[in-house]
């Protein structure tokens, strides 16, 4: 009869299936084993079927019920099967009967913040830090870590804080001094040495890298690295989401290719399905979907934050079904058997979405749209929605989905939308009355120390400008005022504005004489808002897609001369219209007049291009053929352009 140390030694050597052989020969002698069971269950979990381990360990748990551990492995295991609210129950029983394992406490904190119990995480770490003592050094610092990542739901934790109490307790770390750079950037912030980082991504842009630590490639789009760099960190992502799902399986149903004329079954998959830039962009498409030729569903993968926003898209679609608290197998099984024919993820590796469930392939042809910049670098994907600005002939390499080029603009704009028709004054917002006004109303991490030294260039360029900027946080405001003054620019030329609901800022948005774009990523949502405001914007465009979205919105309101082909370009020609009132007032016409006559303000047109593309994609797998780059040609009539 084989021992468990023997079993054990041989899942630790990899044998698997010789492990799990032994152990099947063990269990049929002692089936009522707790200690065989608990291991049998590792032993399933680490095959990569969480779904035999969670039955196994359910048993042993029950067997032996005071056992902390037991425990804390159902937990991990419901967790891998997506059984979130079993898990976390698990887990704080884990907890509650060991306070101090510190693997217990990070995968609770992991299954809090993926259930959207952030402040949940944060108790549970903060109580964990106040028992220094009972943990060592190195478990220190993962939980300061921890406590670092959940600054972006919990704005009052200061993560360069909590990490450089990690690396004063962990010092020989070699990644911890890697994992600040979003809140420094938040905070602009910029003593991070971010070439490390960059370092990092370049020796990791290849396959046969080290994978550890995995960022994301959101992160690489704010540095100066390769394309190769950028690809292999999307590719790394996508490899986790694949592998993650890989045990878990669809019931899929034999189905036949919908009748000819039948509606497109088309489905938008969001985590922002309130108050949100995709959905304020989306919206106008939204209402403007041919609902006799598509039959629309929504899955909601994120809250409803009550302000009116989903309320008003729900009469868009025929279901929309809030998918939130689903496990990710659930939520591709409802979707397949509603069945989808074209499922499109509109948050990729972004903000909360949760591409295992597109991962599980619960639709034919799945597409990426919108929300996420770039590439997913991953098998689930088939298409990328993008135009010949964003994505240039010969680029398709960089990225792993075809690719549909729309002869506009990638981004909708909704010409319904209405700023307050209170606008306030130059003086009611801290402004001067007579002097140019330049702004940025981007996310501060966007701003970098390269940009912002361009932008004082042109202040001093320009006697008694200022450069009004969006910021909501004190940290960073204090540290632009400083930078500003380094570089020889009085801090009381910078004026700050703090976020308004979005039809007050659109009324604010005009108030600006000329915005100042940012370049490793531009503005996006911001962009088309700012044009639509009658604001003109500059921009420069560089080698990604999310450093080209602002030049695709400018060209697409036929302001194509606004695209700037460098930063010195950029500063001249901002220096330029701020010393020429005759010209910038021109302008400022020009961009009025594209409310009215450009393609990027057309919804209704820009509608049927992209249900034109839909069709194209629907036409190409209903032939049996694999999917293809096309663009879609202004008249919409033709495959290829």
């Amino acid at each position: 009869m084989p021992s468990l140390d023997l079993i054990e030694a041989l899942a630790r050597a990899g044998q698997i299936e010789a492990a799990r052989a032994a152990m099947a020969s063990l269990l049929a002698a002692s089936p009522d084993e707790p200690d065989a069971l608990h291991l049998a269950g590792l032993i399933e979990l680490e095959n990569g079927d969480p779904h035999a381990a969670v039955a196994v360990l359910a048993r042993a748990v029950v067997l032996k019920p005071d056992e902390a551990l037991f425990h804390a492995n159902l937990g991990v295991a419901q967790w891998r099967a997506g059984r979130l609210a079993e898990a976390a129950a698990e887990l704080a029983l884990a907890v509650y009967m060991a306070p101090f394992s510190i693997k217990s406490i990070l995968n609770l904190a992991d299954v809090h913040a993926a259930v959207g119990a952030a402040p949940a995480a944060g108790r549970l770490i903060r109580a964990s830090l106040a028992h220094a003592e009972r943990f060592a050094p190195a478990d220190m610092a993962q939980l300061w870590v921890a406590l670092s990542s959940l600054e972006p739901v919990l704005p009052e934790i200061d993560g360069p804080a909590c990490l450089q109490q990690a690396a004063d307790l962990d010092p020989e770390s070699p990644t911890i001094p890697l994992l600040g750079y979003m809140s420094y950037a938040q905070r602009c912030d910029w003593s991070f040495p971010s070439a490390p980082l960059v370092e990092f991504f370049e020796r990791n842009a290849i396959d046969e890298a080290p994978a550890a630590p995995l960022f994301g490639p959101g992160i690489a789009d704010c540095l100066p690295v390769s394309r190769q760099a950028r690809l292999q960190a999307a590719r790394r992502i996508g490899k986790l989401f694949t592998e993650r799902v890989a045990p878990l399986r669809l019931d899929r149903s034999p189905r036949s290719l919908p009748p000819a004329g039948a509606p497109v079954r088309l489905a938008y998959l969001s985590a922002d399905f309130h108050s949100h830039p995709t959905l304020h962009l989306l919206r106008g498409v939204l209402a403007n979907h041919d609902r006799r030729r598509f039959a629309l569903h929504a899955y909601s993968i994120g809250p409803d934050d009550h302000s009116g926003a989903r309320d008003a898209v729900t009469g868009c679609f025929d279901a929309f079904v809030d998918i939130a608290t689903w496990s990710p197998l659930d939520a591709a099984q409802r979707i397949a058997d509603d069945g989808i024919d074209i499922l499109i993820d509109l948050n990729g590796y972004a903000g909360t979405g949760r591409p295992e469930i597109a991962a599980l392939r619960p639709a034919p042809l799945q597409v990426s749209y919108l929300g996420y910049p770039g590439t997913t670098a991953a098998g689930f994907i088939d298409y990328l929605v993008a135009d010949p600005v964003l994505i240039r002939p010969g680029e398709e390499a960089w990225f792993s989905e075809r690719i549909v080029r729309l002869p506009a603009s990638y981004q909708p704009t909704d010409n319904c939308q209405r700023a307050s028709p209170v606008v306030p004054t130059r003086a009611q917002v801290g402004l001067p009355d007579d002097a140019i006004v330049f702004c940025s109303f981007n996310s501060n991490y966007k701003i970098d120390a390269l940009i912002f030294g361009v932008w004082m260039d042109i202040l001093r360029a320009v006697p008694g400008s200022v450069m009004w900027i969006l910021s909501d946080r004190d940290d960073a405001r204090a540290n632009l005022r400083r930078e500003a003054q380094v570089r020889g620019v009085e801090a009381s030329r910078l004026v700050f504005c703090a976020s308004l609901p979005r039809p007050a800022h659109l009324a604010r948005m005009g108030l600006a004489d000329l915005f100042l774009d940012t370049h490793f990523v531009n503005a996006h949502t911001t962009a088309s808002d700012a044009l639509w405001a009658g604001l003109p914007l500059i921009t420069v465009s560089g080698d990604s897609f999310s450093s080209r979205v602002a030049a695709s919105v400018v060209t697409a309101a036929g302001l194509a001369d606004l695209v700037c082909a460098d930063l010195r370009s950029y500063r001249e020609f901002a220096v330029s219209i701020a010393q020429d009132k005759a010209r910038l007032a021109r302008l400022r016409q020009r961009v009025d007049l594209a409310r009215g006559a450009s393609a990027l303000f057309d919804t209704e047109g820009y509608t049927r291009l992209l249900e034109a593309a839909y069709f194209t994609m629907y036409d190409i797998w209903r032939a049996g053929d694999a999917p293809a780059d096309f663009c879609v040609p202004t008249c919409a009539g033709r495959r290829s352009c």
